[in-house]
């Protein structure tokens, strides 16, 4: 379907949209607090209700403070429509599926939550004020949104022209839906890295990208493909993610806005960078003395962070290395191995596999 046709189809609304849109108009909720569920917006709501206007009594859509992918991401497919070329609309879209896209609802109040999953927002038109920290950012159309899983935040889309896309993908399958992305050596596949290795991981890739039509195109398209959820969308819906990611990287990487969370997390970037940019001979002792803390100080913090060891994470950073290398160089494996730190070539072989369940010549001829 043509990028005029999938719009037409997003402006249509909701019946959420209507219903939220009505409680709006009556009075408008731009400056209540963000709300924890609909109990909560009622309340705040009937604070600042000044024209009458009928609340419904039961939620007009879900709000909560955390969603879980398996409130997203279940067994029970979506059947096309049976006329050609239409679908049945449906929000949220509940598929067999490891990613998938739909609206963000019109009007729907301000409410801060956290995801187990990972979402990419995408102003599709018009404009959306998104929340994080307490502070709030005005994202025009073009802006692209990376949230990891357990941020905190809220976005908001109070007028009719506003539409805005949501791309949700599990994060516990991440790493093998996209890994042609994280072989890339950039700052959105470190980020992705930091996102799967640390705990309670919450900054955010602000990307600003008004005039690039492709992704605009690739936007739309992934939305309407989610939606049909005809036979092998699936593989068709990560074609077009990689695609976008692909953009990002081309034409946006270099003035990329990352949204930090606390200052805790700050401290855990700078170590894994540490790691990351020495990991041929990088050892905790190195590590330890680089940052002023002590061995055991350090190993316990890295664990608490990231849930593995000190070791663990250097392995896995350095066959990340190694995969990065036996796609995009010409070395051989040999030269690979000294070149990540290992000292052993038949442990390396027997590491590379149980990680990527391939040995490194099929890995290279898979993927370069």
């Amino acid at each position: 379907m043509n990028d005029k046709k999938i719009l037409a189809l997003l402006d249509e609304f909701e019946p959420a949209e209507i219903a939220y849109r009505k409680l709006y108009l009556a009075n408008p909720y731009d400056h209540i607090p963000p709300v924890r569920d609909w109990n909560h917006f009622v309340k705040e709501y009937q604070k600042i209700m000044k024209s009458p206007v009928e609340i419904p009594t039961e939620p007009i859509s879900d709000i909560s403070t955390y969603f879980y992918e398996s409130q997203f991401f279940s067994p029970q497919t979506l059947v096309p429509h049976e006329t050609p070329g239409a679908f049945e609309m449906v929000y949220p879209p509940v598929a067999n599926s490891e990613c998938m896209s739909f609206k963000h609802l019109r009007y729907l109040p301000v409410f801060d939550h956290a995801l187990e999953f990972v979402k990419l927002t995408y102003v599709v038109r018009g404009n959306s004020l998104f929340n994080l920290n307490h502070k709030t950012y005005e994202l025009p159309a073009g802006s692209l949104v990376v949230v990891g899983p357990n941020t905190v935040q809220s976005f908001f889309a109070p007028h009719d022209e506003d539409l805005v896309l949501n791309i949700i993908m599990r994060s516990s399958s991440f790493e093998k839906m996209f890994l042609p992305l994280l072989m890339e050596s950039n700052e959105l596949s470190d980020y992705f890295w930091q996102m799967m290795y640390e705990k309670d991981f919450s900054s955010i890739l602000l990307f600003h990208c008004p005039h690039n039509r492709e992704i605009h195109h690739l936007a739309l398209q992934l939305y309407y493909e989610s939606q049909i959820n005809r036979n092998h969308s699936l593989l068709i819906i990560n074609s077009y993610i990689l695609l976008l990611f692909a953009q990002l990287i081309r034409n946006h990487i270099d003035d990329v806005q990352k949204l930090s969370g606390s200052g805790s997390q700050k401290a855990t970037s700078n170590i894994f960078k540490y790691i990351t940019e020495h990991k041929a001979e990088v050892t905790l002792a190195k590590t330890a003395e680089h940052f002023g803390l002590s061995i055991g100080y350090l190993s316990r913090y890295i664990k608490s962070r990231t849930g593995y060891t000190f070791s663990a994470l250097v392995q896995k950073l350095r066959l990340k290395e190694a995969a990065y290398l036996l796609i995009n160089s010409g070395l051989s494996v040999e030269e690979i191995v000294y070149r990540i730190g290992y000292t052993d070539l038949s442990n390396f072989y027997r590491v590379f596999k149980e990680t990527y369940q391939m040995t490194p010549g099929e890995f290279r001829n898979l993927y370069s």
